[in-house]
């Protein structure tokens, strides 16, 4: 009987226990961040229509039980300490090791990434190099604590840093040795966060300046302050909750500094102190991650004059406050949110040196250094100017459509499309322009009245030209004369043509543009000729008394021939290539044999005209965009961002689809890309239309797998926007698919298919 009774009893108390589970679920608070994971929890799921019917709802639900089930932070510790009373270290991201330390599982080699984020500062640093703007460019990777303090570790910390030294055209900074030979290696990272201490930043700082031969910091310039507790990122990510927690230290200087992010606020210490207050008190260094910091030392700093670009990963937040007191301006820039070339940065600041910081583990995985990228020319012009006498004549860097005023413009079919981009956004508004299909230096020499077209009738070159009284003759032939006859009778060719043209207008003044590149070799002609002829018109443009205009190697790829993103087919360029044309024929660069009396005086400390001194028209004026026909994928993002406040937004384009995104022009038929263009949010948007529902699937499947990456890609900086972005939503219809990263991706994804009803 009391055996019976027993049984009872617990039966009662299990059934109590099981009932009171969604009792509490109901009755108690929500809260909307878990202050020991360090993460926003799943909000309640809105219940639509529409949510039901993609199973959007039922993914919501799932997520917002698992965060909200009671007594769910115990549970996680339980099980973390579980797995590890199990043996089952080696599946946690995080272990415990000696002295109570929390460890990081040694990171995966990722080659792929490995070797393209060694091309990008590679090619990055050929174009500062070439610029010869002697700014010295160094890489600095920062080891794990793992590979640091555990002899006996599986790190392949120490191979990726070698071989990334190896091959990287830079110099480099060797933490390994620095930090395994300290004094103490224990003091240089915290426990329970996966970054170096500020003891650690010290030493790097003091790294960095020894391989610049250039003086270091000392400790006895600093006054510490300690701030406790501390719990890191591995105590938030490992659910070790019995870990001791760290203390901050902060290394006060007393320098005056100014502090400038993004978003405009202005600090006057390196040290955000209200950020001691919040649970990351991490983002007490430099206010956290930011796209742009700027650093100004008041006092001058140590390098008076001397300005630092930073290029960093998130540990750079702690080493930027001791690189502050050594020079005039530090400028931190993080690619993970700034994606725009330095070009403007490394001229309006001024810098003087260049460091990369990156961790190994973010080194191997992080892709967003394919945004590292400046264009030379404005730096190197800089330069010159710094350098350059008092007074000099040079030709114009840039001119204007007045430039071209009177003038006759002749060309071939390849040319067609800068006719219609100037007629369709009001260049060279004073400029005859005119393409036909087979025209030649020979049928032109020859006067063929077979392709020339004037008022609506054939016509010959010199009754053009009487007709038309042109001061300036332009001409962008050669192709048809390479397939017809080769390199040596165009050449022939040519002279007679500039002959035919000064006898009929001797004052005329001539340009000949370059032979466009070709995509691929043919029977009747190669890139080779064209090339040959190319040469042979530079090399006697002073000879033949004309000037030179090279356009083709702006269209070439690395082969030398015509890139395939532009080409139209293998010998025309497509339309939207017509910008980039006009941009470089009002490139002053790209004009030899420049006419003398076209040259302009410039005063070498203004780099202004001198006063009386020639010029060319009015200030060139901003480039409008080309008109792009507006598709429905336009209409939905306008309804979209028209109803629902947004970031700014950048549109990718082009080659960054590709590799930014891992898309290419044959995945889609028509596709809309946009990410927050400078700021520290996950913000998202794809709009794409498929060639049929199976392409729509695979394009659906590449959306999801983007949610899970760049979830996981802020998940140790951004907490809040890695929730942001694994609730983002990736829904397909029909040929349509999309992808929304956003706080308010479901009512995006409602708008969309509501949008697609229409």
């Amino acid at each position: 009987m009391k055996k019976k009774l027993h049984n009872r009893i617990i039966i009662l108390l299990f059934c109590l226990a099981i009932s009171a589970v969604p009792v509490l679920f109901l009755l108690m608070p929500k809260k909307d961040f878990s202050e020991l994971e360090k993460r926003y929890l799943e909000p309640a799921p809105e219940l639509t229509r529409e949510s039901l019917l993609s199973g959007t709802f039922t993914g919501q639900l799932g997520r917002f039980v698992a965060d909200h089930f009671p007594g769910r932070e115990l549970f996680v510790g339980i099980n973390a300490y579980f797995d590890l009373l199990a043996g089952r270290e080696a599946a946690m991201d995080y272990f415990p090791g000696p002295g109570g330390r929390l460890y990081s599982q040694p990171v995966e080699v990722d080659e792929k990434t490995l070797n393209a984020n060694l091309d990008s500062i590679n090619a990055f640093a050929r174009d500062l190099a070439s610029a010869e703007a002697d700014i010295p460019l160094t890489l600095m990777l920062v080891p794990s604590p793992g590979s640091v303090l555990l002899k006996d570790g599986d790190y392949p910390d120490q191979s990726v840093i070698s071989y990334a030294y190896d091959h990287v055209e830079a110099r480099h900074v060797d933490l390994m040795s620095t930090f395994r030979h300290a004094q103490d290696p224990e003091l240089l990272y915290y426990r329970t966060d996966h970054h170096w201490t500020s003891e650690g930043a010290f030493l790097a700082a003091c790294a960095y300046r020894r391989v610049l031969g250039l003086p270091v910091p000392s400790r006895e310039d600093y006054t510490l302050q300690r701030y406790a507790p501390f719990y890191g990122s591995a105590y938030s990510a490992s659910g070790l909750w019995l870990t001791e927690p760290d203390s901050l230290e902060l290394w006060l200087s007393g320098t005056p500094v100014q502090v400038r992010n993004e978003t405009g606020s202005v600090n006057g210490s390196v040290f955000y102190l209200n950020r001691l207050e919040e649970q990351d008190r991490y983002t007490v260094f430099l206010d956290g991650n930011h796209s742009l910091v700027r650093i100004e030392n008041l006092s001058g700093g140590s390098e008076e004059g001397r300005n630092l670009l930073l290029i960093r990963d998130s540990y750079s937040n702690s080493l930027g406050c001791f690189l502050a007191d050594l020079y005039s301006k530090v400028i931190l820039v993080d690619l993970r949110y700034y994606k725009l070339p330095l070009t403007d940065l490394l001229v309006e600041e001024d810098i003087d040196e260049i460091l990369i910081e990156y961790s190994v583990d973010n080194f191997l995985h992080d892709t967003n250094l394919a945004f590292l990228s400046m264009d030379p020319e404005p730096l190197r012009e800089k330069v010159e100017l710094e350098r350059r006498p008092p007074n000099y004549y040079a030709q114009p860097k840039e001119l204007t459509d007045s430039f071209f005023d009177d003038s006759y413009y002749l060309g071939d079919s390849v040319n067609g499309i800068l006719s219609y981009y100037c007629l369709n956004n009001g260049k060279l508004r004073n400029t005859t322009i005119a393409s036909n299909a087979m025209l030649s230096y020979e049928e032109v020499a020859h006067q063929v009245r077979k392709h020339l077209i004037y008022k609506g009738n054939y016509a010959t070159l010199p009754e053009l030209l009487e007709s038309e009284n042109p001061k300036k003759l332009i001409v962008a032939l050669g192709c048809n004369d390479l397939a017809r006859t080769g390199v040596a009778p165009t050449t022939e060719a040519v002279v007679e043509f500039l002959a035919l043209a000064r006898e009929t207008r001797p004052d005329i003044e001539i340009f000949i543009q370059s032979v466009m590149p070709i995509r691929v070799n043919m029977d009747i002609f190669n890139q080779d000729e064209v090339d040959g002829l190319n040469t042979w018109l530079r090399e006697n443009a002073e000879t033949y008394g004309y000037c030179y205009i090279e356009l083709g190697d702006y269209f070439k790829d690395e082969r030398g021939q015509m890139r395939a993103e532009y080409s139209y087919n293998d010998t025309h360029l497509k339309p939207s290539v017509s910008k980039l044309w006009y941009q470089q024929l009002l490139n002053g660069e790209n004009y030899h044999n420049f006419p003398e009396k076209d040259y302009v005086e410039y005063d070498g400390v203004t780099n202004l005209p001198v006063e009386g001194a020639l010029t060319l028209g009015e200030a060139p004026q901003p480039e409008e965009e080309p008109s792009r026909p507006v598709t429905l994928l336009d209409e939905v993002y306008g309804q979209i961002t028209g109803q629902i406040s947004c970031p700014e937004m950048l549109e990718l384009t082009g080659k960054t689809v590709e590799s930014y995104l891992g898309l290419t022009p044959d995945d889609y038929l028509d596709g809309r890309f946009y990410l927050c263009a400078n700021n520290l949010k996950a913000d998202e948007i794809w709009l794409m239309e498929a060639e049929d529902e199976a392409a729509a699937q695979a394009l659906l499947e590449q959306a999801r797998e983007r949610i899970r990456v760049k979830a996981d890609s802020y998940a140790a900086y951004l907490p809040e926007e890695s929730e942001i972005a694994r609730r983002g939503a990736a829904v397909a219809k029909g040929r349509y698919v999309a992808l929304f990263l956003s706080p308010d991706a479901a009512r995006m994804q409602e708008l969309f298919l509501a949008a697609l009803e229409e």
